[in-house]
C-alpha cells in the first residue's frame, strides 16, 4: 500500500525535474504514483506492469532518467530482471518501490537503491531529491531512512555503475 500526501518540493538545484518510467503491476499504485510524481514536477514517461511491457516502452525510445521498479511483477516478472534490462537498453539507472527490503538487497547489482512501501508523499519527495541528486552526480548529504542506496562509490558518492556513459553498444 502507498499512502500519498500531497506536498510540493522543489529541485535542490531548482532544474528541470526528472522524466521516470513507472514499472508496477498494481494500477491503483501506479496512479498514485503517477499522480503524485506530477505533482512534484516530474514528468512520467511512460509505465508498464512487467519486464516485457518495460522493455518495450524502453526500445519505443522513452527518454528516462529513472525508473521505479517494483520487485514482483505481472506475470511472474522480476523486478530486478526488469531493472537489468532497462539499464542494459538505455542506460536508465532504477530505484526498486517494495514491501520487501530483503529481496530487493538481492538485486543491488541492478539498482540504485530500494524505498520501502508504504512509505508518505514527503518520505517518496525527500528520497526522489537525494535520487536526483546522485543521478546528476552531486553529493547526496542527507540521505532519508526509507532510502537504502546500494553500488556507492565510496570516492565520489555516486552511482557506481549506472553512469549513461558506461553503456555498451
Amino acid at each position: 500500500m502507498l499512502r500519498i500526501i500531497i506536498i510540493t518540493a522543489s529541485s535542490p538545484d531548482n532544474g528541470e525535474k526528472m522524466r521516470i518510467l513507472i514499472v508496477e503491476d498494481d494500477p491503483l499504485v501506479t496512479l498514485a504514483l503517477k499522480m503524485f510524481l506530477i505533482e512534484l514536477g516530474h514528468t512520467v514517461v511512460g509505465t508498464a506492469a512487467d519486464t516485457i511491457g518495460a522493455v518495450r516502452v524502453v526500445e519505443d525510445g522513452v527518454n528516462a532518467n529513472l525508473a521505479i521498479v517494483d520487485l514482483y511483477l505481472a506475470r511472474g516478472s522480476s523486478g530486478i530482471e526488469t531493472a537489468v534490462q532497462i539499464h542494459h537498453l538505455s542506460g536508465v539507472a532504477s530505484v526498486f518501490l517494495t514491501c520487501d527490503a530483503e529481496g530487493a538487497r538481492a538485486g543491488r547489482h541492478a539498482a540504485l537503491g530500494c524505498l520501502a512501501k508504504p512509505l508518505s508523499g514527503r518520505q517518496l519527495a525527500t528520497a526522489l531529491n537525494a535520487i536526483e541528486a546522485l543521478i546528476q552526480g552531486r553529493n547526496v548529504n542527507d540521505v532519508p531512512a526509507e532510502l537504502e542506496l546500494f553500488l556507492m562509490d565510496p570516492l565520489t558518492s555516486c552511482p557506481g555503475s549506472f553512469h549513461r556513459d558506461d553503456r555498451q553498444g
